[in-house]
């Protein structure tokens, strides 16, 4: 069987590398899985993004010796969700930039080594959802009433909710007003050391708790155990720089609304002039109160 991977060291432009897989592999290697292959002249963790359908066999027109094989599966359990995968090849020719510094937007070279060094014992097979939205919906809200900001934020809390800050500082601002449950609430800071960093990725992966609080760095984990992200815009902080590129939160935002089952709505009382047209065009939908799928 042929496969379609992202190595983590490098890829063409935003396309995919195709390997082949074993007879006794095929049946247990899954999309979002890690495995090894020959990449250049070294060995190297890539992310597999499709199963190809095409199978090598000795009246096949595609020979074997052709194709590399891939060394080993690392683990059967997959990193990534498939609305992350889908985006990846999406983000990554928006912005012109390699797919393997998507990649690794969504899941670093470092944290697959730990996961490795703890033989991925903390993480549970999470379910596929519903992907590929065709009427992808974002529910905006502009808060302008003088009641406040904060309660506004905790009507749109559900079940299984992801609350989005743009930073720290609004995060402790919140954490002084609302009024959640902190048991079946996990707050997490942008300041991490690596062991918080691997802990906070075994939650997020796991769903250990129904509500996260986080800042835009969340968007880039698998959130497939949740169901809404709740985004909390201001006109300041609208992009992130990696690898020498910006990305700007809303276009990722639109991805996750079009690929993922996820319910997004916006809440700002400072909106971006990008978020108010797109309110106008109708790529986002007015929420003049919580709207519950």
């Amino acid at each position: 069987m042929l496969i379609e991977v992202i190595p983590f060291g490098g890829s063409i432009d935003d396309q995919w590398l195709t390997y082949f897989v074993r007879d006794e592999l095929a049946e247990i290697i899954k999309i979002g899985c890690l495995v090894e292959v020959p990449f250049r002249n070294a060995l190297d963790y890539a992310m597999v993004t499709n199963l190809s359908d095409t199978w090598i066999n000795s009246t096949s027109d595609i020979s074997s010796d052709n194709i590399r094989s891939i060394v080993r599966i690392i683990t059967t359990i997959p990193l990534l969700a498939p609305y992350q995968i889908y985006s990846i090849f999406d983000i990554s020719s928006y912005y012109l930039v390699h797919a393997h510094h998507i990649l690794s937007l969504y899941i670093s070279k470092t944290l697959i080594k730990y996961l490795e060094k703890q033989d991925f014992r903390s993480l549970l097979l999470s379910t596929e959802k519903k992907v590929n939205n065709p009427d992808p919906l974002i529910c905006f809200s502009h808060h302008t009433d003088v009641s406040s900001f904060y309660k506004a934020v905790d009507e749109n809390i559900l079940w299984r909710t992801i609350l989005v800050f743009p930073d720290d500082f609004a995060i402790d601002a919140y954490m002084r007003h609302t009024s959640l449950k902190w048991d079946t609430t996990l707050i997490v800071h942008d300041k991490l050391t690596e062991t918080k960093k691997h802990k906070a990725f075994f939650s997020v992966y796991n769903g250990e708790k129904n509500i996260i609080i986080w800042t835009r760095r969340i968007l880039y984990y698998n959130l497939s155990r949740y169901d809404r992200v709740v985004y909390i815009e201001d006109a300041i902080n609208k992009t992130v720089m990696r690898f020498n590129h910006t990305y700007k939160h809303l276009e990722l935002l639109r991805r996750l609304a079009h690929y993922s089952h996820l319910h997004i709505s916006i809440v700002s009382s400072l909106p971006s002039i990008e978020s108010m047209y797109l309110l106008h065009t109708w790529v986002y939908r007015k929420a003049d109160r919580p709207i519950i799928l």
